[in-house]
Parts: C-alpha cells; sequence; structure tokens
C-alpha cells in the first residue's frame, strides 16, 4: 500500500551515512587519548549502543512522509542526490529558464525585513550546549487566547506544545507537524514497545473509547499503527469532547525510544493528507464553533537568542507577535494538501540563484530542502561552502552571507545564524553543515522551508481560506521590525531578557537523551537521518 520503496530508503539512508564519513573522521575519537577507542569527552552513560539507538530513534522523526491509503496523497519523499562531485560547488545553468538579475529581483520587492543576527564568534554556545547535552528550552512567551508554549528541542531541532486529553486529564507532549494531518499518542496496551512516554487507554481515561476502525502510517523508515479512539482534548483550554484521533498499538524505534522528547504527533495540514480519514484539531475546533475560524499562528523560538519567545495559536494570530504593514498573504498554489505557496525568489549575497519557485512550509522538518542545482547555485554564492557529497554541505560556521527569500513584494531576511545547523568538528569557528541540503521534494521546481527558515517569520494558516500568511516578526530582536506591535514597556522587557538570557531561559533536561551529539559520530549522523 506505501508508494516509498523501502528498499531505496534503506539506500538513501545508507548513502547519507556514508556521506558523513568525512566529518565523523574528525568526530569519532578525536579525544580519545587513552587509546581505547572512546571519545574521553563523552558524558558517562553515552555508550556506542546508545549511539545506534539515537540513529534508529531520529532517523526520518522530522521529515513525514506517509504512505497513501485510500487515494490519500502522501506527504512528498524527497530523494538525495546519491552522487554528488567532491571540491568546489558549480551554479547550475539548467535550473529552469532565465533568472532575473538581483537588480530586477530588487526592483518587485516593496518591503525587506532585515535581520542583525552576525556569526562573527562561531557557532553559537547556547545552540552548542543544548545540542550536546539534550535540552529542551521552553517558552516564556506571553500568550494570547488559544495560544500555547511552544518549546524548542535541543538546538532549534523540533518545537513542541503540551495538551491535555482523557478524564482526567493527563498531559501529552505532541510535536506540532504543519506538514501532516495525522493526530495521535501511544495507547497503554502499547506496553514497552512504545516507549516511556505518556500513554492512553480506558484504564487511565473514564472517557476513552476505543474502536475498531485501524489506521497504520509509514514515515519514511518509521512506522506507526494502531486504532482510531474519541475522548476528550483540551487544547489551549478549548475542550474537544468526543474528538476522533488515533492511538498507537504499533511503534517503530523511530517514536518510542527513550531519546524522543515528545509523546505523540500532531497534524495541522490539510485534512486530506489523513490516512486515519479524520480533520485535524484546529478544522474540529472551528466547527464546533471553539474558535472563529480554522487559523493556526506560529512563532518559532531560537536557542541563539538566549529566550525561548515561541508560541503557537489555535484560532488566530497573535498581533503581538507580527507587523502588519509586512505581511505578505498566499493562497495556497496546490490541492495536494501541504502548505505549499510560490516562492519568489532566492538572493544571496545580492545576486538572484533562484527564481519563479514552490515551496512546502513545513514546521515538522527541521531544515531545508531544494533540488540539487539549486542548492548548488545557493552555496556557489557563500564563500568558503563545501560539498559534502549526498546532498549535504558545509559553510564556515563564521559566515555573514546575507540570505533573502522572496514571497509577494516581499523579502524576508534569513537570520545568518540559521545557516548553521551544527559545527562538523568541535571548533565552533571551523566548518558548520549547512541548514539548506539537495534534494528532490516533489519535482524539479519545489523547496521545502522547515524551522531554520520558519524562525525568520511569523507564520500563519487559514484551511478555511486556504491562505497562507508570512510576516515579520516584533518579538525578535534582530528583526528590522522588533518592537513595532508592542508597548515600549514590552519592548524593553524583551531587550532585557535578551540580553542576558536570565528567568527567560528555562531549560528542561528531558532524561532521555543526556550527553549525545557532536561528540559521537553516531549523533551527527542521526540527526542528518531525520531529514528523509
Amino acid at each position: 500500500m506505501s508508494s516509498i520503496d523501502p528498499s531505496f530508503q534503506r539506500q538513501a539512508i545508507d548513502g547519507l551515512d556514508a556521506g558523513l564519513d568525512q566529518i565523523i573522521i574528525g568526530l569519532d575519537g578525536e579525544n580519545d587519548n587513552d587509546s581505547d577507542g572512546v571519545d574521553d569527552d563523552i558524558p558517562s552513560g553515552c555508550s556506542d549502543s546508545d549511539d545506534e539507538q539515537i540513529i534508529q530513534s531520529l532517523e526520518e522523526r522530522l521529515w513525514y512522509p506517509p504512505s497513501p491509503t485510500n487515494n490519500v496523497v502522501a506527504r512528498p519523499k524527497f530523494n538525495l542526490a546519491l552522487e554528488i562531485s567532491g571540491g568546489g560547488i558549480t551554479p547550475s545553468t539548467t535550473s529552469g529558464g532565465d533568472e532575473p538579475s538581483a537588480a530586477n529581483a530588487a526592483a518587485a520587492v516593496a518591503t525587506t525585513i532585515t535581520a542583525s543576527g552576525s556569526n562573527a564568534n562561531g557557532f553559537s554556545q547556547l545552540e552548542y550546549a543544548a545540542l550536546t547535552d539534550g535540552l529542551i528550552t521552553n517558552s516564556t512567551s506571553a500568550l494570547v487566547k488559544g495560544g500555547l508554549p511552544y518549546n524548542i528541542e535541543f538546538n532549534d531541532v523540533g518545537y513542541m506544545a503540551d495538551v491535555q486529553i482523557g478524564t482526567p486529564p493527563r498531559t501529552f507532549v505532541f510535536l506540532m507537524d504543519s506538514g501532516s494531518a495525522d493526530t495521535w499518542v501511544p495507547s497503554t496496551q502499547c506496553g514497552a514497545q512504545c516507549g516511556s512516554h505518556t500513554a492512553l487507554g480506558s484504564d487511565v481515561s473514564s472517557t476513552f473509547q476505543a474502536s475498531g476502525q485501524q489506521w497504520a502510517t509509514q514515515y519514511g523508515s518509521g512506522s506507526v499503527a494502531g486504532v482510531l479512539c474519541s475522548d476528550d482534548m483540551s487544547i489551549a483550554g478549548m475542550k474537544l469532547q468526543n474528538k476522533v484521533f488515533g492511538v498507537s498499538l504499533q511503534e517503530s524505534v523511530q517514536f518510542s525510544s527513550k531519546t524522543v522528547p515528545f509523546d505523540g504527533l500532531m497534524g495541522l495540514s490539510f485534512d486530506k493528507l489523513s490516512n486515519q480519514g479524520v480533520i485535524t484539531p484546529i478544522e474540529a475546533l472551528a466547527q464546533s464553533g471553539l474558535v472563529k475560524s480554522s487559523i493556526m499562528g506560529y512563532a518559532l523560538g531560537r536557542v541563539a537568542d538566549g529566550n525561548n519567545d515561541g508560541e503557537i495559536v489555535f484560532g488566530q494570530a497573535d498581533p503581538n507577535k507580527f507587523d502588519p504593514s509586512t505581511t505578505q498573504t498566499m493562497a495556497v498554489s496546490s490541492s495536494n494538501g501541504f502548505w505549499q505557496v510560490p516562492l519568489g525568489a532566492v538572493i544571496v549575497n545580492g545576486d538572484t540563484v533562484v527564481s519563479g519557485r514552490q515551496v512546502i512550509l513545513d514546521t515538522g522538518t527541521s531544515l531545508m530542502v531544494a533540488p540539487e542545482p539549486d542548492a548548488d547555485a545557493f552555496h556557489a554564492q557563500i564563500a568558503g561552502s563545501q560539498s559534502l557529497g549526498n546532498g549535504m554541505y558545509s559553510i564556515p560556521c563564521t559566515t555573514e552571507a546575507k540570505v533573502f527569500f522572496q514571497f509577494g513584494n516581499a523579502a524576508f531576511q534569513m537570520d545568518v545564524q540559521d545557516l548553521l545547523f551544527q559545527p562538523t568538528t568541535s571548533d565552533l569557528t571551523g566548518q558548520c553543515v549547512s541548514s539548506l541540503s539537495a534534494g528532490t521534494v516533489t519535482d524539479d521546481q519545489t523547496w521545502l522551508l522547515g524551522d531554520a527558515f520558519l524562525k525568520n517569520v511569523y507564520f500563519t494558516t487559514s484551511v478555511a481560506d486556504k491562505t497562507v500568511q508570512l510576516s515579520a516578526r516584533t518579538d525578535v530582536p534582530d528583526s528590522s521590525s522588533f518592537g513595532k506591535s508592542n508597548s515600549a514597556a514590552a519592548v524593553q522587557a524583551l531587550k532585557e531578557n535578551t540580553k542576558t538570557g536570565g528567568a527567560a531561559l528555562q531549560r528542561r533536561d528531558i532524561g532521555r537523551s543526556k550527553g549525545w551529539g557532536l561528540m559521537t559520530a553516531g549523533g551527527l549522523a542521526a540527526y542528518f537521518a531525520r531529514l528523509f
């Protein structure tokens, strides 16, 4: 029933691991001073077997291409290019038609939003600590009606929020995913196979009702299967009675592992993508009258800022977080079920590298993906960039490249810190893995922009209107729109929080993945495996 060839999935992952070899050579055992084959700076309790578990548990976790069932359109599986020549990167001359000059592209832009972040000191120490220590950075954002704190997983890898389900209510941690439509949590009947995550069933909730209707979703190399159920679900204090969703009876290690910090997944795309055949939570809230419209508002935080002001809002956009004078409203340009819109141009250091593309906006994917010729052209404009093979690139951790994405008549600059995924060695001023990789999303004209880009905008979706809105953030100090929709007192408070992090930076160790990441070979491989 799956349209995804499992043999290709394994081949792609194996090829990716091979592409990491030149990075791993500089990591695995680089601090093995006593020749015992173990890095001396890995915290106790982090073993090679832990690496294997991490690799298994994180493979494909943030890029979810569900298999089609009952003619449901599957989330696209992008195929990383398996052969990229080493050495320099040559801009493509076959990316589809003549590209406008930078001057022509700029002429079409009425609004330019800039970001003042810097990589002068290399990869962020805060991001590095979150990566190597496996930390969750809690949001301290003020909330509007329908809003939930949007907590950050590790070094901006994923974004999660708490939702209550059952009677009495139990709190579940959800990965909030605008790129899929199914919602599920583990069943109490799943037992050890679903790991140590919070689970749901009639033994813990008096309002839980299971059905005999089975569902199964293949997420790349990971999979989940179970039955539909109904129970009361409370989202930001809004109670959906007898909401239908899924409970898992089988989970692959990508979801069940103790290294996974969320319990379940909440899909927030169009319900056309649902393998369960039910409406999404935001649609249910709108149909029940708990919200006026099926609107979602996303503000993603950034660990490097020293303050997570992230918020996800059900039913409206938070006016305190975006500059309405910059808002670009775009009709969804595809009926495939994704939040797909036109991408006018991508401009790097003043040169237009591509124009006239399509893009899928996905909070469930950490990084960005572009067709190989486009990704090559992008990196050709960044001094010191290198092809790592298998669709991956490295760029200097100290790069100050200026990257703009044009939507409508506005150009949004990507904070240069977000171009860096993680260092290739423990030298934070050396080479870093780029947050843009090469691969086929749906075709040779479509990009995918995940969290690396979405941190730079306020992202709004409307199911009823079939529109996407992108706006400049007003709660991020590096944005040129900082403070425009906030009171003077609020702006000053944001500045004070940002200076030191202080009380605004709250972290909690999930107790599942302490001490993994850059210092082991498996850590880096695991992170990139999540892209498939």
